[in-house]
């Protein structure tokens, strides 16, 4: 042994060479825990925020049967 061999005793680590399956396994896995990570953020800050409610409007002139209260405008009417 050499002079710098003597006093190191130390664990050898082998790491096996990487192949494009466990490359692309370990992206998808950072890319899942990122968007989880956002979609946590998303979701507190969608809570914190105070939510205004906009009333209905009353069609006086209208019968319940015509009523388009309930109905999205872009389903209403159209062919």
């Amino acid at each position: 042994m050499t002079e710098n061999q003597k006093g190191q005793t130390g664990v050898v680590l082998r790491v096996p060479k990487p192949n494009l399956q466990i490359v692309v396994l370990g992206l998808i896995a950072v890319i899942t825990i990122f968007q989880t990570f956002q979609l946590v953020r998303i979701n507190a800050k969608a809570g914190s925020s105070a939510v205004k409610t906009v009333p209905a409007t009353n069609n006086s002139g209208s019968s319940g049967a015509e009523s388009n209260t309930d109905t999205p405008q872009s389903m209403v009417g159209g062919c």
